[in-house]
């Protein structure tokens, strides 16, 4: 049995659920309001200690950190396999799903957190804020928290998130010359891993494609990744609310498409 706990819009969570959807597989959802901090409750913590989202548990047991979730589940449930039958081409894979954790990640978080978290967490008074902030489990995220809640980020970290999402959608423009998908001619965990964080830089910032000159082959491979049925598990997922349409409008506008 697989049971997934994860959030609406959070990035890491979406990649997990593209995974499970190109696997075809069933599982138990349990959505959490990060908004509302439930990723911080005790029953949940038990499972993943670091107090963030996605966990999936199989057969009882947790598995946590979505790249190695979305790698657990191309081992465990093999079919269809979403790794190339090489090993160079299994290294360009892994050398995406690394990209999506150190940089994709680092892209988006410092807009997304201040889009998403601040509006909330900064009307707290100073109680409500400092009982929310013993609940955080890790130091990093009790400071980056705090930080949201009373300083907000500095338009230096707005300008390095920037620059990483030049640089991702750059690279892979480049990476796209050598075949329809991230690592060559396969499909492959490559590009379920960057998808969510392409997603969130369009949502963001979508003036971003014409700063690395459209980024032509970047286009037509999201246009090939909206087309999968997959897309709609992962970014269109049952219960997601309203805004996500006028966020849907955003994207293809920027893409130069009409919006459904």
């Amino acid at each position: 049995m697989l049971t997934l706990y994860h959030g609406l819009a959070s990035t890491c969570s979406k990649k997990v659920r593209m995974c499970l959807a190109e696997k075809g597989l069933a599982y138990e959802s349990r959505l959490l309001n990060l908004q509302k901090y439930e990723q911080h409750d005790p029953e949940y913590l038990k499972l993943n200690p670091k107090g963030v989202v996605p966990t999936l548990v199989h057969d009882g047991k947790p598995i946590v950190e979505s790249t190695l979730i979305v790698e657990y589940l191309d081992e465990a449930f093999p079919d269809p396999s979403l790794h190339p039958p090489d090993a160079y081409g299994r290294h360009k894979m892994r050398l995406w799903t690394k990209w999506s954790d150190d940089v994709g990640y680092n892209a988006v978080y410092v807009p997304t957190w201040e889009k998403l978290s601040r509006p909330g967490v900064s009307r707290m008074d100073e109680d409500s804020l400092s009982r929310m902030l013993a609940r955080v489990p890790t130091a990093e995220r009790r400071k980056r928290w705090e930080q949201t809640a009373r300083t907000g980020f500095s338009q230096e970290e707005f300008e390095t998130a920037y620059g990483h999402m030049r640089n991702t959608l750059s690279y892979m423009e480049k990476a796209l010359a050598d075949g329809p998908w991230l690592a060559g001619d396969m499909f492959t965990l490559a590009d379920i891993a960057i998808v969510p964080f392409v997603e969130r830089i369009l949502d963001l910032r979508p003036e971003t494609l014409d700063e690395v000159g459209g980024a032509p082959r970047l286009r037509d491979w999201y246009a090939r990744m909206q087309a999968r049925p997959s897309w709609q598990d992962a970014f269109f997922f049952q219960g997601m609310d309203a805004s996500t349409g006028a966020v849907r409008r955003k994207i293809a506008e920027a893409l130069g498409e009409t919006a459904a």
